[in-house]
């Protein structure tokens, strides 16, 4: 068979059938689509045994009923002769019992001698050699397969999920003692741990991840001695996601164990001091060249002891800008014995092994054994003492930002109700006083019905006047705080002030709520209520908006508030920085309720402000 086929292939196809006419249809149809055939020919058992010896043919196309046999016997013999050969049975005389029965044998397809089936004999062809290519791909790629799995010196296994072994190949064999793959079928794979728990431990992660690797454990040999093995297996599945079997390997790694543990013994001996530092030890000669680095020294600059020692200080753990520096105060120590950092704690910059740069604090001891000296270097991270002094200067900052924020919006909200009191207020009440004065002096010079007439129509006037100072002071309680939030409820309150900003901005508002009934307690609907307000109010100032969306509804014990606008969106710098002291404010006072504000602002689509805040305060912020 042909690695692939194509239609402008060299095929050479035998056509057993005793009918000439039939012989002249297959030929002339399966030319149409394969033009460069070459057609032999069996039309007695002579003529079908003397091809059949022969070798090359790509196909055999048969007929069912032959005068001096049948079709499955024609394809017995050419699969007898040639496996991968495929074989067509063109018949007019079969049937579906006959058709299966031939497809359990092996043949390829079945196309019935009618004008209407002719045309499909040439794609049942063109399939036929397909598969057939596939089958023989199949088979040499499960030959090599099998080469690589016998000859590869690591073990490989499969087992089952009872623990039974599949297969293993020689080098599991012979790494486990067993005389021959036989044996070891039959031995119990969960019975060659040494350790439960190791055994365990290799079944939870192969269970849990579907693959492990570089697992090792101590596994027993045939003769009762112990080995370390490195093991590596995944699960295979089948289609229905249920385990078929495990597959993986085994490797030897005893020799380095023992090497492992004695180096471990060793490094002990010498070092129990070094290896026990929480801080980077590090130590270098005269030149410069590191000749010890602890384990701490290793995870703090991603480094490994062996591929530093002997290395030059400099070029792996101090910047570029600042080696030069380093080497002339090691020179100018060793030429005069003087030198600034000896002796005291000083803060410096390192480099780990990718490039990144950290901040570090050092301490430098000189160290005599009798020949050139030694210098060790205690060397500690303090990553994360500059990081959180940096938060907290920024808290710092932001907190006075925000205190002063605070009092100039108590300042602004003062001067509002001041210049409302002022000028609406005082003024009607300046209007009533003038309205009384003026009452008072008539009727006490009332003389005429006419001038009786027009004190009582004043009089008639001032209950408006009543009623428009009343309403002043509600509209200026409401902006205070709306009674409606006390008396309604949240819900109600952000419907209010829906409205209202509505009236006031023109923007267009949109709220959908998906509560029923919800127990909220005051400080928490005031929370929310009053992120809502410093939400809208933002929208105002910066967002260039024109429609908003609100949406309420509990979930999970929170209740969520997400309000989107489509307006400019927030960029990072404003989300971040410390004169977005409104949002900072929001944030507290979800904090303060064990809540959280999120906002998410993309360039040109907007600005998602989402506030969720449990529904009742936890036991622990009770107690606090």
């Amino acid at each position: 068979m042909r690695s692939r086929i194509a239609v402008n292939d060299l095929l050479n196809i035998l056509v057993v059938d005793d009918n000439p006419d039939d012989r002249a249809l297959i030929r002339r149809e399966i030319s149409r689509e394969f033009p460069n055939c070459q057609f032999g020919q069996a039309t007695n058992p002579r003529e079908l045994s003397q091809s059949m010896g022969a070798a090359g043919w790509d196909l055999a196309v048969t007929d069912f009923q032959l005068r001096w046999t049948d079709g499955i016997a024609v394809l017995l013999g050419v699969k007898a002769r040639g496996p991968d050969c495929p074989v067509i049975m063109f018949t007019g005389s079969g049937n579906e019992e006959i058709a299966v029965q031939a497809m359990k044998a092996g043949l390829d397809d079945y196309v019935l001698k009618s004008p209407r089936h002719y045309a499909r004999l040439a794609s049942a062809v063109h399939m036929a050699l397909e598969r057939a290519r596939q089958r023989k791909a199949l088979r040499e790629a499960e030959t090599r397969y099998h080469s690589l799995f016998d000859d590869v010196p690591v073990g490989l296994f499969r087992i089952v999920q009872d623990g039974k072994f599949v297969d293993a190949n020689p080098a599991l064999t012979e790494m486990l003692g067993y005389p021959d793959r036989e044996s070891l079928l039959a031995a119990e794979t969960m019975n060659l741990f040494v350790d439960a728990k190791q055994r365990r431990a290799f079944l939870l992660a192969l269970k849990r991840t579907g693959m492990i690797r570089l697992f090792e454990a101590q596994f027993y040999r045939r003769d009762g001695r112990i080995i370390w093995a490195e093991t590596n297996a995944r699960v295979i599945r089948n289609d229905r996601e249920g385990t078929t079997y495990y597959e993986g390997s085994l490797e030897d790694i005893t020799m380095r164990k023992d090497a492992e543990r004695a180096l471990r013994e060793s490094e002990a001996r010498k070092g129990a001091i070094l290896n026990s530092a929480i801080d980077a030890i590090i130590t270098i000669d005269e030149r410069g060249r590191i000749t010890e680095f602890n384990p701490a020294a290793e995870k703090m600059f991603g480094r490994v002891r062996a591929d530093v020692v002997n290395q030059e200080l400099a070029e792996v753990l101090i910047p570029l800008s600042l080696r030069d520096k380093h080497r002339r105060g090691l020179e100018r120590y060793l030429a005069t014995g003087q030198d600034v950092m000896l002796g005291r704690r000083v803060e410096l910059t390192a480099m780990r092994a990718d490039g990144k740069e950290f901040p570090v604090e050092l301490a430098i001891t000189r160290v005599d054994l009798g020949g050139p000296p030694l210098f060790t270097g205690f060397v500690r991270d303090i990553t994360e003492r500059k990081r959180a002094e940096k938060q907290l200067r920024d808290s710092r900052e932001q907190l006075r930002a925000l205190a002063a924020y605070l009092q100039s919006v108590r300042e602004e909200e003062r001067s509002r109700i001041a210049r409302e009191v002022h000028d609406e207020l005082g003024q009607a009440l300046t209007g009533l006083k003038m309205d009384l004065a003026w009452l008072d002096k008539k009727i006490a010079e009332v003389g005429t019905t006419d001038e009786l007439r027009q004190s009582e129509e004043k009089l008639k006037e001032l209950p408006a006047r009543v009623d428009t100072i009343i309403a002043t002071v509600r509209k200026i309680a409401t902006e205070l705080r709306p009674p409606v939030l006390d008396d309604l409820g949240l819900q109600a309150a952000i419907e209010w002030q829906i409205q209202e900003f509505e009236k006031r901005t023109g923007i267009s508002c949109r709220f959908h709520s998906g509560l029923k009934h919800l127990d909220l307690d005051q400080e928490r609907a005031t929370a929310v209520f009053r992120i809502f307000q410093e939400t809208l109010t933002n929208i105002v100032r910066h967002a260039q908006a024109t429609q908003v969306n609100i949406y309420l509804r509990e979930e999970s014990d929170k209740l969520i508030l997400e309000v989107q606008d489509n307006g400019r969106g927030m960029t990072g710098r404003e989300l971040s920085g410390t004169r977005s002291l409104g949002l900072l404010g929001m944030r507290e006072r979800a904090t303060v309720l064990d809540g959280e504000v999120n906002i998410i602002g993309r360039q040109g689509k907007g600005t998602t402000v989402g506030v969720r805040i449990p529904i009742q305060r936890s036991a622990e912020s009770q107690k606090k």
